[in-house]
């Protein structure tokens, strides 16, 4: 099991509730945290999520056991599973109650149906749903506790793949004041990526933060070398928000997708608008087409690559138990000597 100094650790409501270390939630990210990263962010005491969208329910089985045998050392390790409501998850929610999984995970939808059906099998469950919006997060704080998740997530826009269109630092304190009659911890995606993105998070109300992109940075994970290269060379502002990779598909609504500017997103994102129109334009059928032949060669200048604005702080592909003691070492030094400066 990896260990920590006492002296950086964080303790928060969110870190009481979900009985985690850190207050450091590793995002679902689809099919890009493998289970080799979810496992490493569990034992160095932060929450690790699997992702399933898009994928074979038997396969999340598959990718659930290899977490559970990469974990067998670290029975205190908690990990979970990240369910996109929009899209089909009956099957989903029955493998996390089958499978007696720490954590559920819910986002783009409404969770009162999920929570009560999971919670009614499963009671030790705990659940995190995730907002992009004040609205979205009132009407969560408006449902029965039978029917309500045990956090939010604050998502802001400059997250990467699918997020709202409210940034991190306006969406997060709102959502907080929101949540707090009903004692809710609230946690905050989008845009955090170091001791600094976490400290401030942190002192605007949040209990934790979610990271995505910096986890796509983690040796551990195993996307394309040439897509962790692209993340360490890359501004904020080439993190674009674009509906191209939704496309034909209607896409979750209210979300567009963040991704690198990289050669094929430069090419096609001036026809975005009119593909968007006219999802039958053989045009859009040319650039679907580039796709897959970009994911068939893996060829990371031909693929959609999700990331974040956070790009701009990530320098280092390290270990995820590296990224986590430095995130929380650093934000704890941070506070502290805010803490000294009032």
């Amino acid at each position: 099991m990896t260990t920590t100094n006492p002296d950086h650790h964080l303790p928060t409501a969110f870190t009481t509730v979900f009985g985690v270390r850190h207050p450091l939630v590793q995002a679902g990210m689809s099919g890009h945290a493998n289970a080799e990263l979810v496992a490493a962010v569990a034992a160095a005491g932060g929450l690790g999520l699997l992702g399933s969208v898009f994928m074979d329910p038997a396969e999340v089985a598959r990718r659930i056991a290899t977490v559970r045998a990469l974990l067998a050392d670290t029975p205190v390790a908690r990990f979970g599973l990240q369910v996109v409501l929009a899209e089909p998850h009956a099957a989903l929610l029955e493998l996390v109650i089958a499978e007696r999984l720490p954590v559920l995970a819910t986002s783009w939808g409404d969770p009162a149906a999920a929570v009560a059906q999971v919670r009614a099998q499963h009671p030790s469950v705990r659940v995190l749903h995730q907002v992009t919006t004040v609205a979205e997060a009132q009407a969560v704080v408006a449902l029965p506790p039978t029917q309500r998740p045990d956090a939010l997530i604050a998502q802001g826009s400059e997250g990467g793949g699918h997020s709202g269109t409210v940034g991190t630092l306006a969406l997060l304190p709102a959502v907080v004041d929101v949540a707090a009659p009903v004692g809710l911890p609230v946690l905050a995606a989008g845009g955090i990526a170091d001791g600094r993105g976490l400290a401030a998070v942190l002192l605007l109300g949040a209990a934790g933060a979610v990271l995505g992109t910096r986890f796509l940075a983690a040796s551990e994970c195993g996307i394309l070398p040439a897509w962790q290269a692209a993340l360490l060379a890359a501004q904020p502002e080439d993190a674009w928000a674009t509906p191209l990779p939704d496309l034909p598909r209607a896409g979750w609504p209210g979300a567009t997708a963040r991704v690198l500017a990289n050669p094929l997103l430069r090419t096609w994102q001036p026809q975005a608008a009119a593909l968007v129109l006219a999802p039958d334009n053989p045009t859009l059928a040319a650039m679907r087409a580039a796709v897959e032949h970009g994911e068939t060669t893996h060829d990371a200048d031909a693929q959609f690559l999700y990331a974040g604005q956070s790009t701009g702080v990530i320098h280092t592909i390290q270990p995820a138990a590296e990224i986590i003691t430095t995130l929380v070492r650093d934000a704890r030094l941070l506070l502290r000597g805010a803490s000294a400066r009032w």
